[in-house]
Protein backbone atom coordinates (compact mmCIF):
# COMPACT_ATOMS: atom_id res chain seq x y z
CA UNK A 1 0.00 0.00 0.00
CA UNK A 2 2.85 2.03 0.68
CA UNK A 3 4.63 2.06 -2.61
CA UNK A 4 1.32 2.61 -4.36
CA UNK A 5 0.74 5.99 -2.34
CA UNK A 6 4.56 6.80 -3.79
CA UNK A 7 3.32 6.32 -7.03
CA UNK A 8 0.41 8.51 -6.69
CA UNK A 9 2.40 11.02 -5.08
CA UNK A 10 4.69 10.68 -8.01
CA UNK A 11 2.28 10.99 -10.73
CA UNK A 12 0.62 13.87 -9.20
CA UNK A 13 3.67 15.98 -9.30
CA UNK A 14 4.26 15.05 -12.65
CA UNK A 15 1.01 16.04 -13.82
CA UNK A 16 1.65 19.38 -11.74
CA UNK A 17 4.93 20.14 -13.51
CA UNK A 18 2.91 19.26 -17.02
CA UNK A 19 0.01 22.00 -16.06
CA UNK A 20 2.74 24.51 -15.23
CA UNK A 21 4.62 23.97 -18.36
CA UNK A 22 1.39 24.33 -19.81
CA UNK A 23 0.85 27.32 -18.57
CA UNK A 24 4.55 28.72 -19.13
CA UNK A 25 4.24 27.73 -22.54
CA UNK A 26 1.06 29.23 -23.27
CA UNK A 27 1.97 32.77 -21.64
CA UNK A 28 5.04 32.29 -23.58
CA UNK A 29 3.59 32.01 -27.23
CA UNK A 30 1.40 34.86 -26.16
CA UNK A 31 3.63 37.01 -25.30
CA UNK A 32 5.98 36.30 -27.91
CA UNK A 33 2.88 36.37 -30.69
CA UNK A 34 1.79 39.76 -29.15
CA UNK A 35 5.78 41.23 -29.61
CA UNK A 36 5.67 40.10 -33.08
CA UNK A 37 2.42 41.46 -34.04
CA UNK A 38 3.07 44.53 -32.87
CA UNK A 39 6.36 45.26 -34.31
CA UNK A 40 4.64 44.38 -37.48
CA UNK A 41 2.21 46.71 -37.05
CA UNK A 42 4.10 49.46 -35.92
CA UNK A 43 7.10 48.76 -37.45
CA UNK A 44 6.31 47.37 -40.30
CA UNK A 45 9.12 44.20 -39.56
CA UNK A 46 9.73 40.90 -38.18
CA UNK A 47 11.92 40.22 -35.50
CA UNK A 48 14.80 37.58 -36.80
CA UNK A 49 14.01 34.51 -35.33
CA UNK A 50 10.85 35.05 -33.79
CA UNK A 51 8.30 33.15 -36.26
CA UNK A 52 11.29 30.03 -35.82
CA UNK A 53 10.97 30.71 -31.39
CA UNK A 54 7.09 30.73 -31.63
CA UNK A 55 6.27 27.68 -34.04
CA UNK A 56 8.90 25.23 -31.70
CA UNK A 57 7.36 26.73 -28.70
CA UNK A 58 3.94 25.70 -30.13
CA UNK A 59 5.38 22.18 -30.93
CA UNK A 60 6.41 21.78 -26.81
CA UNK A 61 2.85 23.24 -26.07
CA UNK A 62 0.95 20.60 -28.53
CA UNK A 63 3.44 17.57 -27.53
CA UNK A 64 2.87 18.11 -23.95
CA UNK A 65 -0.49 19.19 -24.19
CA UNK A 66 -1.33 15.72 -25.84
CA UNK A 67 -0.15 14.10 -22.95
CA UNK A 68 -1.71 16.02 -20.65
CA UNK A 69 -5.14 14.93 -22.67
CA UNK A 70 -4.59 11.35 -22.34
CA UNK A 71 -3.76 11.74 -18.88
CA UNK A 72 -6.87 13.50 -18.12
CA UNK A 73 -8.94 10.78 -20.83
CA UNK A 74 -10.11 13.56 -22.69
CA UNK A 75 -7.76 12.90 -25.45
CA UNK A 76 -9.93 12.65 -29.06
CA UNK A 77 -11.72 9.40 -29.89
CA UNK A 78 -14.20 7.82 -31.92
CA UNK A 79 -15.95 6.26 -29.81
CA UNK A 80 -19.12 4.29 -31.14
CA UNK A 81 -19.07 1.28 -29.44
CA UNK A 82 -21.13 2.33 -26.54
CA UNK A 83 -23.84 2.91 -29.23
CA UNK A 84 -23.65 -0.35 -30.75
CA UNK A 85 -22.93 -2.62 -27.28
CA UNK A 86 -25.12 -2.10 -24.47
CA UNK A 87 -23.16 -4.42 -22.10
CA UNK A 88 -21.12 -2.65 -19.99
CA UNK A 89 -18.96 -5.79 -19.59
CA UNK A 90 -18.19 -5.31 -23.72
CA UNK A 91 -17.97 -1.86 -22.96
CA UNK A 92 -14.82 -2.45 -21.00
CA UNK A 93 -13.14 -4.60 -23.13
CA UNK A 94 -13.45 -2.50 -25.89
CA UNK A 95 -12.20 0.60 -24.08
CA UNK A 96 -9.20 -1.74 -22.34
CA UNK A 97 -8.60 -3.11 -26.28
CA UNK A 98 -8.51 0.74 -27.65
CA UNK A 99 -5.88 1.82 -24.06
CA UNK A 100 -3.91 -1.07 -25.27
CA UNK A 101 -4.00 -0.15 -29.53
CA UNK A 102 -3.05 3.54 -28.18
CA UNK A 103 -0.16 2.41 -25.66
CA UNK A 104 1.33 0.83 -28.28
CA UNK A 105 1.03 3.51 -31.05
CA UNK A 106 2.66 5.67 -28.07
CA UNK A 107 5.36 3.39 -28.00
CA UNK A 108 5.93 3.50 -31.73
CA UNK A 109 5.76 6.52 -31.62
CA UNK A 110 8.42 7.71 -28.88
CA UNK A 111 10.33 5.24 -30.28
CA UNK A 112 10.56 7.05 -33.74
CA UNK A 113 10.73 10.51 -31.81
CA UNK A 114 14.05 8.91 -30.21
CA UNK A 115 15.10 8.01 -33.43
CA UNK A 116 14.81 11.72 -35.05
CA UNK A 117 16.85 12.92 -31.52
CA UNK A 118 19.75 10.24 -31.90
CA UNK A 119 19.79 11.51 -36.38
CA UNK A 120 19.46 15.30 -34.89
CA UNK A 121 22.34 15.43 -32.52
CA UNK A 122 24.40 13.11 -35.21
CA UNK A 123 24.23 15.18 -38.10
CA UNK A 124 24.17 18.58 -35.71
CA UNK A 125 20.93 20.06 -36.45
CA UNK A 126 20.61 23.53 -35.92
CA UNK A 127 17.70 25.75 -36.61
CA UNK A 128 18.18 28.70 -39.19
CA UNK A 129 17.91 31.92 -37.70
CA UNK A 130 20.21 30.87 -34.57
CA UNK A 131 22.70 27.77 -34.45
CA UNK A 132 20.15 25.94 -31.77
CA UNK A 133 20.11 22.61 -31.70
CA UNK A 134 17.05 21.11 -33.34
CA UNK A 135 16.86 18.09 -30.41
CA UNK A 136 15.72 20.27 -28.06
CA UNK A 137 12.39 20.74 -29.91
CA UNK A 138 12.25 17.45 -31.47
CA UNK A 139 12.74 16.05 -28.01
CA UNK A 140 8.87 17.53 -27.62
CA UNK A 141 7.60 14.31 -29.15
CA UNK A 142 9.73 12.01 -27.40
CA UNK A 143 8.80 13.53 -24.27
CA UNK A 144 5.04 13.66 -24.89
CA UNK A 145 5.22 10.49 -25.95
CA UNK A 146 6.93 8.78 -23.13
CA UNK A 147 3.66 10.88 -20.82
CA UNK A 148 1.09 8.96 -23.32
CA UNK A 149 2.81 5.64 -23.14
CA UNK A 150 2.45 5.85 -19.45
CA UNK A 151 -1.21 7.21 -19.36
CA UNK A 152 -2.41 4.88 -22.00
CA UNK A 153 -1.02 2.18 -19.70
CA UNK A 154 -2.42 3.26 -16.82
CA UNK A 155 -5.82 3.71 -18.58
CA UNK A 156 -5.85 0.13 -19.69
CA UNK A 157 -4.83 -1.03 -16.46
CA UNK A 158 -8.14 1.68 -15.43
CA UNK A 159 -10.12 -0.40 -17.93
CA UNK A 160 -9.10 -4.38 -17.10
CA UNK A 161 -9.89 -3.28 -13.26
CA UNK A 162 -13.26 -2.67 -14.35
CA UNK A 163 -13.58 -5.60 -16.26
CA UNK A 164 -12.35 -7.75 -14.06
CA UNK A 165 -14.76 -6.00 -11.25
CA UNK A 166 -17.52 -6.17 -13.60
CA UNK A 167 -18.30 -2.61 -12.77
CA UNK A 168 -20.86 -1.01 -14.65
CA UNK A 169 -19.88 2.11 -17.26
CA UNK A 170 -21.08 4.90 -14.52
CA UNK A 171 -18.90 3.14 -11.58
CA UNK A 172 -16.19 3.29 -14.08
CA UNK A 173 -16.55 6.86 -15.31
CA UNK A 174 -17.02 8.15 -11.14
CA UNK A 175 -13.80 6.12 -10.44
CA UNK A 176 -12.12 7.68 -13.33
CA UNK A 177 -12.90 11.39 -12.55
CA UNK A 178 -12.69 10.82 -9.15
CA UNK A 179 -8.88 10.03 -8.78
CA UNK A 180 -7.51 12.39 -11.46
Amino acid sequence: MQSDSKIKKAAHMMVGLQKFFLFYLFALLILAMMLELLVRFFLKQSIFGLSDFIGFTSVWLYAIGASYASYERSHIKAEFIAVIVKSDQLRHLFRFISAVVSTLMSVVFTKWSWDLCVYSVSVGEVTQAYPVPKVIFQSSFFIGGILMAIYFLWEAIDCLDDFRKKRTMAEALTRQYSTH
